[in-house]
């Protein structure tokens, strides 16, 4: 297998690696955020009966279940610090060229 020239180096890096970074950071900022909004809607979905229904009425595959939110909380929490607090983060942060928020 041939080496990449540096063109096609480039063209992947700014293809790929940069957007991605990008995504990355953003999907932990949300995640960051879900879960620091997330006490009171946790609180209510934690009761031994709780009393939320999804009302969804444009038709997903399924609608949510109190359990489901507790699912996605414990999901998060598990997920933030593997992408935090993983050795190459700040590499990937590094690849960013837009501001965060910025798409």
């Amino acid at each position: 297998m041939p080496l990449a020239t540096n063109q096609q180096v480039q063209e992947f890096v700014d293809r790929r690696i940069r957007p991605r970074a990008e995504q990355c950071r953003a999907l932990l900022n949300a995640l960051l955020d879900d879960k620091a909004e997330i006490d009171d809607v946790y609180a209510a979905c934690n009761q031994s009966s709780p009393t939320w229904t999804d009302s969804r009425t444009d038709g997903p595959p399924h609608l949510l279940m109190p359990a489901d939110v507790l699912s996605y909380n414990a999901f998060i929490t598990a997920l933030i610090p593997n992408i935090r607090d993983a050795a190459d983060y700040p590499a990937v942060v590094k690849a960013c060229v837009r501001p965060v928020g910025e798409g």
